[in-house]
């Protein structure tokens, strides 16, 4: 994004965040200039997390050298020089929908990997002990004597680690996530218990998992495939992953496809007996990518929300964070070259709303496979820049706007999200003109119309918008030398 871009951004940012402006202060989120990790060291499957000693940590792999690389930022504004995880020649798995998955507990930080050959490569762990400075040996997780694993995801939970990985049969047909752990700190991993056996179907045989583990329970989540119905479920154990014993249904979209999409889900624990889970599906043949709510003491959905609102045709990969009310989420979005979008809530998911949704990267060419941490106040975000050109890192953040002018216009926009007409009422202010433009959200402008100054105090404005492309739009008003604005969402 270059200087005039972001400066429109940050307008933008400020004129549209909250649904009315007429206070003098106003909070919004503001996103940090981008920091490049070299594309030397390649761009696939980037994922974030904050160590014990609160810095951000990134891991990726290089789809051409078939290496793990690790980095830390550096405390100032770029990133230490990546090391290598994997062994010399010891290569691994790259995907640019799925890969190496790292996890935390306290000053450990845990990295599993597939290597390198789909019917020969095994799962193997690498551990640090002191926040990511350096790491131990290579160990094997799997104990399969024919090397069909695939898509690994790791948890840690009081230094048990667990992992899941998809297994075949000796075929490599019959694909289905187990589940293996290690009471030793990732030593040695005990034998492989069956999990998305207990739907009685498929796993949908490319798709990355999601575990996650606190003291109460684990849970494996996947792509089921039901002779072509391919819906997000998950699966439970209540004895720390020795059997799992449960199913809970996310996702009840009936996505039928016969082909496997490459997308899995995102799942995190908002609660004891609450998880939060991000994942894509399509209704009626139109991507969306969707949050669902669930509480397990109940074994019922609490909320399932489209995410994804204005955000374009394909949208996919949904990336969540949570942190003591705070919620943050990312998801590649596409309105011709693939974006990512950023939405967030300091009250879960009930406080998400699509007028909060921030296009992050709005630069040329393709910003893809987003992931999301949140530490130290704000949200840090990771994506794969442009074909091969390296990893880009921001933090995205509240920040405090002071707004000079008290006497701005207040605008009611309805219906909101317009179908066709929209309609604004507008208390006006002192100028003899008002303008109003509406913005893309990239923030290139649609339209603008001016209106002669009433002798009203309340001015009412119509306008047609139904050869509007359906997607998110920023409403600007200018009364003289101040303005306001807010966000609409056309259908």
């Amino acid at each position: 994004m270059n200087e005039a871009t972001r400066t429109l951004a940050s307008i933008l940012f400020l004129l549209a965040l909250s649904t009315s402006y007429t206070a003098v202060f106003s909070q919004t989120m503001s996103v940090s200039s981008p920091i490049s990790i070299p594309s030397a060291y390649g761009n696939y499957h980037p994922q974030i997390t904050m160590t014990n000693d609160a810095v951000p940590a990134v891991i990726w792999t290089s789809s051409t050298l078939k290496n793990l690389y690790f980095a830390k930022h550096d405390g100032g504004s770029d990133f230490n020089t990546p090391i290598q995880l994997n062994p010399p020649g010891f290569l691994v798995q790259s995907y640019t929908w799925s890969g190496p998955d790292l996890a935390k507990w306290q000053d450990n930080l845990y990295v599993v990997f597939k290597a390198i050959g789909y019917s020969t490569g095994h799962i193997y762990v690498v551990k640090s002990t002191d926040s990511g400075e350096t790491f131990g040996d290579t160990v094997r997780v799997d104990d399969l004597a024919d090397g069909f694993p695939q898509y690994p995801d790791i948890a840690v939970f009081n230094d048990t680690v667990f992992v899941t990985f998809m297994d075949h049969d000796a075929a490599g047909l019959n694909p289905q996530y187990v589940v293996t752990r290690s009471v030793d700190g990732g030593v040695t991993f005990a034998s492989n218990v069956d999990a998305g056996t207990l739907l009685g179907d498929e796993a949908c045989d490319c798709c990355q998992p999601e575990i996650i583990v606190n003291d109460k329970y684990v849970i494996v989540y996947f792509r089921n495939n039901a002779s072509n119905i391919r819906d997000t479920k998950a699966v439970i154990s209540f004895d720390r992953g020795a059997t799992f014993s449960n199913i809970i249904s996310v996702d009840d979209h009936l996505w039928n496809t016969f082909s496997c999409p490459s997308t899995g889900p995102d799942a995190l624990f908002s609660a004891l007996d609450t998880v939060i889970s991000g994942y894509k599906s399509e209704v009626l043949g139109e991507a969306k990518v969707f949050l669902n709510e669930y509480d397990l003491a109940a074994d019922s959905t609490l909320r399932t929300i489209e995410l994804s609102i204005g955000t374009g045709s394909s949208p996919n990969y949904p990336q969540l964070s949570y942190s003591n009310g705070n919620l943050g989420a990312v998801w590649e979005g596409q309105d011709g070259d693939p974006e990512v979008f950023f939405n967030w809530s300091s009250t879960g998911v009930q406080g998400l709303s699509p007028a909060n949704t921030i296009n992050v990267t709005n630069a040329p060419g393709a910003q893809t496979k987003p992931d999301i941490c949140y530490g130290n106040g704000e949200f840090h975000v990771v994506w794969a820049e442009g074909g091969s050109s390296g990893i880009k890192y921001v933090t995205i953040s509240e920040a405090l706007s002071v707004n000079l002018q008290e006497d701005l216009p207040a605008i009611n926009i309805f219906p909101n999200p317009v179908i066709s007409d929209l309609r604004l009422r507008i208390e006006s202010g002192a100028a003899e003109l008002l303008t109003v433009a509406i913005f893309d959200s990239k923030g290139a402008p649609v339209c603008t119309w001016s209106i002669p100054k009433s002798t009203y105090a309340q001015i009412n404005f119509d306008r047609d918008l139904s050869a509007l492309k359906s997607g998110l739009y920023f409403l600007k008003i200018t009364d003289g030398n101040v303005s306001t604005g807010q966000k609409f969402i056309k259908l």
